[in-house]
């Protein structure tokens, strides 16, 4: 079921009024590892409550809660102020905080201590929409429609953990307002048949409206089952207004009945309480805690006009700290976003020699032979960089990114993936859906073993992103039909076209 019905209560804004100190602490827990200079018992309190949101959407979507390794938590960096944050992004771009899924670990960079509640999506509205997303991708069943997934995520996203534990669900999102009570952009019609935005404010209805008909379907006893059964005709492959016609009905009617409830006072979900989360608190050593600054920019993705300065802080920092392993493995991803793959891989052996189980040394390793050996081509010793591979994975057999790499190597040396790499391939996806690269390589295996069912409905999701902007990938759309069609070799070709455009090359 999409929603289970939970008990109704109040609730209690989520903040943390934290003051920031000097040292960074490391807060882990079941399904999140977050670095911060709050106050180690402010700190406590922040992960304990992302753990309590965590448990409340896993009971309404009835999502499972398998055990994770470190390569499988979200890492946040809880920055002193938004300011910071925005440093990291763009220079137009005006975002709160912003998360980056990818098989290598997804990461988010928020602002725990500057909450203000007049934003349009504070830190805490943000990281919970993104979380939602997050949560959403690890379900086989995802939602399939733009709408859908961005409503829900706006559903979730202004849930507010109360005093006792429990957590609030059902808020209307104030910055939406505009779409929610006026009559404007998308209705539901247009939402349910999957109309593509041509406007901002389409855009926007997708997050105001798509909350406004998530919340009320919810909500709506006599419309139960429903959006079920829309979910499932669109995860079958029928066309969108189709679905949405056989499931709701009058369109039109649907529109009326939303307008309505937009008036309206909304009720709420409430979760009660369970168990308390349990929260790992330590101050990082002083390497670690010298070489985050760093770290925060390579984990954000380095900018070329910024290569020169991190890689000369981050050898500062590295000289200082010879034996850390975390200084070298950070040194050693900066080497390799430089293209120096063998500084990169003899910080990785220093890193490896004070810890030999230090998995992102061994993964960064792997990565740097994996590009000695492209440049090598026709000479490259691929056994040699698949053994390593290999041992990667089995020092994490949870981690996605060795199993992703070791499919990639065969792409790489233009060789016919094994059937070992093929099955690493989907296990890898298993554990890190929310990469948009690795789930096209994901769909691009399914077509080429003509496995159409299951590239569909891998695929669904990437179509159904609204940030992917797939009118100006026309071969995406066109890749969509071909599968809906039942035509596996030219949803590939369309597919391989995409990529090779966007790669600005013609290999794997």
């Amino acid at each position: 079921m999409l929603f289970r019905r939970v008990i109704l209560a109040a609730a209690l804004s989520l903040s943390t009024a934290a003051q920031a100190l000097a040292a960074w602490h490391e807060a882990r827990t079941k399904h999140f590892i977050i670095y911060s200079e709050q106050r180690p018992e402010d700190l406590k309190t922040y992960a304990e409550k992302l753990e309590r949101f965590d448990a409340a959407v896993r009971k309404v979507r009835g999502y499972g809660d398998p055990a994770l390794t470190d390569g499988a938590r979200l890492t946040i960096f809880d920055l002193p102020s938004v300011a910071a944050v925005q440093r990291l992004l763009p220079a137009r771009a005006n975002a709160a905080g912003f998360y980056i899924p990818r098989a290598s670990g997804a990461v988010a960079f928020v602002s725990s201590r500057d909450d203000k509640s007049g934003r349009l999506l504070g830190p805490s509205h943000l990281l919970q929409h993104e979380y939602t997303h997050h949560l959403m991708l690890t379900d086989p069943d995802s939602p399939l429609a733009a709408w859908l997934v961005e409503g829900t995520a706006e559903f979730f996203g202004t849930a507010v953990v109360e005093a006792d534990g429990s957590v609030k669900i059902g808020y209307p999102p104030q910055g939406r307002a505009q779409t929610i009570l006026r009559d404007v952009g998308f209705g539901a019609g247009d939402l349910l048949a999957g109309t593509r935005p041509r406007s901002d404010l389409d855009r926007s209805s997708l997050y105001g409206k798509g909350w406004l008909l998530t919340h009320y379907l919810a909500f709506n006893p006599a419309r139960r089952g429903q959006l079920d059964r829309y979910v499932q005709g669109l995860a079958r492959g029928v066309p969108a207004r189709q679905a949405a016609e056989a499931s709701f009905g009058d369109l039109k009617q649907l529109d009326r009945e939303i307008d309505r409830y937009a008036t309206k006072k909304f009720p709420a979900l409430q979760v009660p309480a369970g168990a308390g989360p349990t929260v790992e608190i330590r101050t990082l050593g002083a390497g670690e805690a010298a070489i985050m600054p760093v770290r925060i920019r390579v984990d954000r993705g380095l900018r070329p006009q910024d290569m020169a300065s991190v890689s000369e802080q981050a050898r500062g920092v590295a000289e200082r700290y010879p034996t850390d392993p975390a200084v070298q493995a950070v040194l050693a991803e900066v080497e390799l976003d430089a293209r120096r793959t063998g500084p990169a891989i003899a910080a990785a052996d220093r890193a490896l020699a004070s810890n030999p189980k230090h998995i992102g040394a061994m993964i960064i390793k792997g990565r740097a032979l994996l590009e000695e050996a492209r440049a090598k081509g026709g000479t490259a010793n691929w056994g040699e960089v698949r053994r390593w591979l290999i041992q990667a994975n089995r020092a994490d057999t949870e981690n996605a990114e060795p199993l992703f790499l070791f499919y990639q190597s065969f792409l790489a040396a233009r060789q016919k993936p094994t059937a070992d790499a093929v099955k690493g391939l989907y296990y890898a996806h298993v554990l890190m859906p929310h990469d948009v690269n690795l789930r096209f390589h994901v769909v691009r295996q399914h077509l080429t073993d003509g496995e159409l069912p299951d590239a569909l409905r891998a695929f669904a999701p990437i179509i159904a992103n609204p940030h992917l902007e797939v009118e100006k990938r026309p071969m995406l759309l066109q890749a969509m039909q071909k599968m809906q069609g039942g035509d596996a070799p030219g949803a590939l070709a369309a597919i391989l076209i995409d990529y090779q455009t966007r790669r600005g090359r013609t290999d794997d």
